[in-house]
């Protein structure tokens, strides 16, 4: 054991130190060849039944605008929640290239209320999206996008309000694919995320998908990326980067990352090349707020493979979480007699501690009816916790942080 391993409390070196089963996974990641691409340039992946061929890093419409030019250089071509865009902000860049040279995603919501609470209503997603088309000035998005997802397989059979939407469209050219970004929804009642994206594959015109996924995450999250392969049906993962902005930050852990074993590497570097290794997997959208978090980012998307350092470098990550950081499989929300968005909960505390975003996991929290008080203690949740939180002492912390 190293000085500085020696130097952390029992319940630091515990957690770094609890990494057994995380480094048998890790180990069996095969250092894969990737797909053809010019050197420093993205490697593309076909978009499932789309047919588009997209860039395996993702963009985002909430990127600093002074990395935009840097991505396309890069070979970013894929945009999402890009109906923020309106013609006097769509980045120059992109209005200077031919329309069919990049992809635009539109993000439909529900209505009168938020993703648990609001409905669904064509009529209102059809002129939402034509106005955004409009304003933006772009001739049409590419890909049309439900966000968060239907609350159960049930809800997706009798409530087609979203399918029409975008078959109106469709028809008049505003749109060309239609995309679904599924949550869980177990706290309302309602399925899991896989659940409602395995009815969509087989029974529903829905192309493409988009889903929690990170490391050391649910076998249930692996194994819809490969039956989605199988069926021909797009993956974006997100929520990709659990623990690594606090860990990054952790003067323990930054010591610990100093040792030579993962020179070359870092957490988010190496979560990068574990993501990009499933060749089942279509592309990533990782949050990105500055530009050393693209250029890092950037460069283990265009390496070739993990190397040692990685798989190092991951083990620690998974050590440094265990206890501290939710996967968000939400496997403890169906235990909760209160129906609590547990994992709701620590998304938001993600938003404050990973991407350093305070006001919106403030915002987001403040928006909840059930929230980190209605914790009775009554510990129904902690055997189903991968990570070994102790989920209601847990929940105290995050609404201190909150509220």
């Amino acid at each position: 054991m190293s000085d500085d391993t020696q130097n952390l409390s029992r319940r630091d070196v515990m957690r770094l130190g609890a990494t057994g089963v995380a480094a048998a996974s890790v180990s069996n990641v095969p250092a894969m060849a990737d797909e053809k691409a010019a050197p420093n340039k993205l490697p593309k992946r076909r978009y499932g039944r789309t047919g588009m061929e997209i860039s395996w890093l993702i963009g985002a419409s909430d990127w600093p605008k002074e990395i935009v030019p840097r991505a396309v250089a890069a070979g970013v071509n894929y945009w999402h929640k890009a109906q923020v865009w309106r013609a006097g902000t769509l980045p120059p860049v992109l209005k200077a290239q031919p329309r069919e040279s990049y992809y635009l995603e539109c993000v439909v919501d529900r209505v009168n209320g938020d993703h648990m609470h609001g409905r669904i209503d064509e009529e209102q997603h059809y002129q939402f999206v034509k106005k955004r088309v409009a304003e933006a000035g772009v001739g049409y998005y590419d890909v049309f996008k439900f966000h968060f997802g239907y609350h159960s397989v049930e809800e997706a059979k009798q409530n087609p309000g979203m399918v029409r939407a975008f078959e109106r469209l469709k028809k008049e050219g505003l749109v060309k694919h239609l995309a679904i970004s599924q949550h869980h929804y177990n706290s309302i009642g309602g399925d899991m995320a896989w659940e409602i994206m395995d009815y969509l594959a087989d029974h529903q015109p829905y192309e493409a998908t988009q889903f929690f996924y990170t490391f050391g995450d649910r076998k249930e999250v692996a194994e819809w990326i490969d039956v989605a392969k199988k069926k021909d049906i797009g993956t974006i993962a997100m929520k990709t980067m659990g623990g690594v902005g606090r860990a990054s930050h952790d003067p323990k852990f930054r010591k610990l990352l100093a040792d030579p074993n993962y020179q070359g590497s870092a957490p988010a570097a190496a979560m990068v090349k574990w993501l990009k290794s499933n060749p089942s997997l279509t592309a990533a959208v990782i949050a990105t707020r500055n530009f050393d978090q693209f250029r890092e980012n950037m460069g283990a998307a265009t390496t070739l493979a993990m190397g040692p350092q990685d798989h190092e470098a991951l083990t620690l990550l998974a050590g440094y979480n265990k206890g501290l950081t939710c996967v968000l499989c939400a496997q403890c929300v169906s235990a909760c007699p209160e129906h609590i968005g547990i994992s709701d909960i620590f998304r938001y505390e993600r938003y404050a501690r990973d991407y350093h975003d305070i006001e919106r996991a403030r915002k987001e929290y403040a928006a909840l009816t059930r929230n980190g008080t209605s914790c009775v203690g009554c510990g129904d949740c902690l055997s189903t916790c991968s990570q070994e939180i102790d989920i209601a002492a847990k929940l105290k912390e995050v609404h201190r942080l909150l509220a």
